[in-house]
């Protein structure tokens, strides 16, 4: 599989009037879908991201390799934690499950911080290179010696999709099966640069928000009213 600088300011491009056109249906329909409609735009702005570090990684290609990378991880490491949660609770209607849900957002919230914060005060402590016409994210995490990398994805994985796979929106919990086989993916044939591939994945799966947005006006994606 190959990536580039085209591919994702392509993606990012593509990502741009969806995210758009998902805002405005929610807005004229149901407010409450508004974070989750966000999804394609903000995915859009990651992918810009990534566009720019391929080009600051090429030689004599630019510069910015260091914003851009921390640009990105924004949204892989801080935002995404705590935002799918918060997409999470804001369409659910049964009480218990979104006060469990603002339990992950706390949770992703401090998770995220975790992983982000020190990457600002600590130049050296991020790496960035090109491994099989992928890009490598190197960080050292405050976890390192303490935690396998493998646990810290697994917790990762189950912060950003356990809300989705558990609401009772039946489109929404699709996206969340769609979201972690995603994560199975990439984590499986693609660990070498397991950042960057999932959010690639993640980011074209976001398109999917358009079909749960039109569902849920058409009735058909409506809540399941499951009683825990």
């Amino acid at each position: 599989m190959c990536f580039s600088a085209s591919i994702s300011f392509g993606v990012s491009a593509a990502l741009l009037p969806v995210g758009a056109y998902c805002l405005h249906h929610a807005a004229r329909h149901d407010r409450r879908y508004l974070a989750l409609a966000a999804f394609p735009l903000l995915f859009s702005i990651q992918q810009a991201f990534e566009g720019w570090l391929w080009l600051a990684l090429v030689p004599d290609g630019g510069t910015g390799l260091r914003p851009a990378a921390l640009g990105f991880l924004f949204f892989a490491y801080l935002l995404w934690p705590f935002y799918v949660p918060l997409a999470a609770n804001r369409v659910e209607r049964h009480p218990g499950r979104r006060r469990a849900f603002r339990g992950f957002m706390l949770v992703g919230l401090l998770f995220g911080l975790s992983l982000y914060i020190p990457l600002l005060f600590q130049p050296g402590w991020l790496a960035v290179g090109i491994v099989q016409q992928s890009i490598l994210y190197e960080p050292v995490l405050v976890y390192d010696g303490i935690v396998p990398r493998t646990g810290v994805r697994v917790f990762y994985a189950v912060i950003v999709t356990v809300p989705l796979l558990f609401t009772t929106v039946a489109a929404l919990r699709r996206f969340g099966i769609l979201l972690l086989s995603s994560v199975v993916v990439s984590a499986i044939f693609f660990v070498y640069a397991f950042v960057s591939i999932w959010c690639f994945f993640a980011a074209l799966l976001s398109l999917y928000i358009v079909v749960v947005l039109h569902e849920k006006e058409a009735g058909i994606g409506r809540e399941t009213h499951v009683t825990v």
